[in-house]
This record gives C-alpha cells, sequence and structure tokens, in this order.
C-alpha cells in the first residue's frame, strides 16, 4: 500500500471526527472497502490488502496528532488565510489544510514541499479543483514561515 493510500484514509477519518463521527478503527475499515471497490486513480489498487504495520501507524499518528492540535492548527491556518474564516471554508478543505499543516509542523520524515504536493492531488481529487490555488497559497505561506524559523 502507498502512503498516499494511507493518507487518504486519514484524511477521512479526521474528516469524520471533525464532523462529528468516531473516526476510529470503523471508519478505517469502510475506507478501505471504498478504496477496493473504486480504487484510486493512478494507484496500484489497494485489491484486498489491508493498510500494514506501517500505514497504520501512519494513519494512527496522523489521526491523532491532528486532533490533539486542532486548536494550534486551525489558529494557524485562521491568521493565514487572510479574509477566510475556517467557517468560510470547504470541510474537505479544512481537512486536507489540517492533515499537511501537521505534517509540515509535527512528521519530520516528511519534506514540507511532499506535504504540499500531496495536498493539492487530495484537493483535485476530493474537492473543487479551483481550490487548488486557495490550498497551495495558504501551505506554501505556513511552510515558507515554517522553514524560516528553523
Amino acid at each position: 500500500m502507498s502512503r498516499k493510500t494511507a493518507r487518504i484514509a486519514a484524511m477521512q477519518m479526521i474528516f469524520e471526527k471533525v464532523s462529528g463521527g468516531q473516526g476510529g478503527e470503523e471508519t478505517l475499515k469502510m475506507v478501505y472497502d471504498e478504496l477496493r471497490e473504486n480504487g484510486i486513480s493512478g494507484e496500484r489498487p489497494v485489491g484486498t490488502d489491508e493498510p500494514d504495520e506501517a500505514d497504520r501507524a501512519y494513519i494512527a499518528e496522523a489521526f491523532d496528532g491532528v486532533t490533539d492540535h486542532l486548536d494550534e492548527i486551525d489558529a494557524l491556518i485562521g491568521k493565514t488565510a487572510k479574509g477566510w474564516t475556517l467557517e468560510r471554508m470547504s470541510l474537505v478543505d479544512l481537512t486536507i489544510l489540517r492533515l499537511a499543516v501537521w505534517e509540515i509542523l509535527y512528521d519530520d520524515r516528511i519534506p514540507g514541499s511532499v506535504s504540499v504536493a500531496e495536498a493539492m492531488e487530495l484537493t483535485e481529487t476530493y474537492s473543487d479543483p479551483d481550490d487548488k490555488s486557495f490550498v497551495n497559497g495558504i501551505l506554501g505561506t505556513i511552510l515558507r514561515e515554517t522553514e524560516a524559523a528553523k
């Protein structure tokens, strides 16, 4: 399984959690059932594969990381998105932003530029493709400021 598939699962679990759901093991099963049925464009089919130990570790770390740091992540997104409130943003875009910001701030294994590129792919697949420039602008600013502070 690819990191892209694990990222999609984490994004969907975070989306469900912030929408009032559990975002737990049942969601993970649902996500993988959907991926087995529909696949992911440009990726090897999930087939009967279940998330392996590395995938589960990433998914759990991303899910817990975003939910544990949600206030900090949202404050940073809100500060960066000039003229926008979080309430005005689509929940899909906001979820993609939250996951990418968590990766930029807390996951040193993933280069920030990769997090931004993956967020662009998620936006193109799961949101309105016209939102890519909005998401890219926010993440690009956060990435530059984070790298400058190091």
